[in-house]
């Protein structure tokens, strides 16, 4: 009989010490998901502060100050099933990172967590299309061949067990930016515009880019400028040199008086096209990548433009379309 109880209580105690079962009193622990961003600055940031051309930002701000919004999809990988799912929602804590808790319920198993920031309900970017194949896709450019927003994106896998219930997923930025410095410009100037052509519209989960497009955009300088600098955020080439960039500087002062658009003769150096639709500069040949700062100088000198790219910590003077 002894036996007998000795055998019931050893059963017993295996049993409790077997696993986590839902239906006592201590639940599994619950699939909690931190959300980071690992993407505060761009790639090479400290070269831009180097040249004077841009500022860092703190890395201990609040989440919402990098990324405002967060859409996301958990998916079973045993079956293909979005198992948890959120539209784009707003991020309104100070806190330093977002935590995603999924209920109790949920078995353990491997799942695919899929996570887009920054997706504007307003615009075309958060047009989140799902394919029957279930790649996640986003458009990157409004209107297909507008400045892109600042997306982030993160794609992981989680091994969900007893022993893993925690874990860490960092947002990266899915786009680049190009930097244009204007210096030593002819007086009047006072608006430009950006054609760049050959740089990738479509971001798929994972950080598969595809789709290229040709992004036009403009800027009123608010007033007559000799010198002027501005950002603009593209999704990366779609090959190596594989940009073309192509900048206009006008007088719009000049051009609603009916003179010619800047003033100014054309000189030969560093110019296409004529007067009367403002200084219309050579196409440069660029590699724009993902989360990195693409520099380029315009230094006008009386005769014409000298362009140059930051390649490398140097500024590399532009020849027919390529670096020297």
């Amino acid at each position: 009989m002894e036996k007998f109880r000795n055998i019931i209580i050893s059963a017993v105690a295996l049993t409790a010490l077997a696993g986590c079962i839902r239906d006592e009193y201590e639940p599994c622990p619950p699939l909690a998901i931190e959300v980071t961003v690992q993407d505060k600055n761009w790639s090479n940031i400290d070269e831009a502060v180097a040249e004077g051309l841009a500022a860092a930002v703190s890395e201990d701000l609040p989440f919402r100050d990098y990324v405002q919004s967060l859409t996301y999809e958990l998916r079973d990988l045993s079956t293909g099933e979005i198992v948890s799912s959120a539209a784009s929602y707003s991020v309104s804590h100070d806190g330093l990172s977002e935590i995603l808790t999924f209920p109790e319920s949920l078995p353990f198993g491997t799942y695919e967590i899929n996570l887009w920031g920054n997706l504007d309900p307003s615009s075309k970017s958060e047009g989140v299309s799902v394919p029957d194949n279930g790649t996640v896709s986003v458009t990157l450019h409004e209107d297909g061949d507008g400045e892109a927003d600042q997306i982030y994106h993160v794609c992981d896998t989680v091994y969900y067990n007893y022993d893993a219930a925690s874990f860490t997923a960092g947002l990266q930025r899915t786009v680049g930016c190009l930097l244009v410095d204007a210096v030593n410009l002819p007086g009047g100037i006072d608006w430009s515009e950006k054609d760049i052509d050959g740089v990738l519209g479509t971001v798929s989960r994972g950080l598969e880019y595809s789709d290229p497009v040709s992004v036009h955009t403009e800027l009123d300088w608010g007033g007559d400028a000799s010198a002027k600098r501005s950002m603009t955020c593209v999704g990366p080439s779609a090959s190596e040199n594989g940009t073309s960039l192509q900048v206009t500087f006008r007088d719009t002062d000049s051009a609603a008086a009916g003179d010619d658009a800047t003033g100014i003769a054309l000189m030969t150096d560093g110019f296409t096209g004529d007067a009367a639709s403002g200084i219309v500069t050579d196409p440069v040949s660029l590699t724009l990548r993902r989360n990195e700062l693409t520099m380029v100088r315009y230094d006008y000198d009386g005769q014409g433009f000298k362009i140059s790219i930051y390649v490398d910590g140097n500024w590399e003077t532009v020849h027919d379309m390529e670096v020297d």
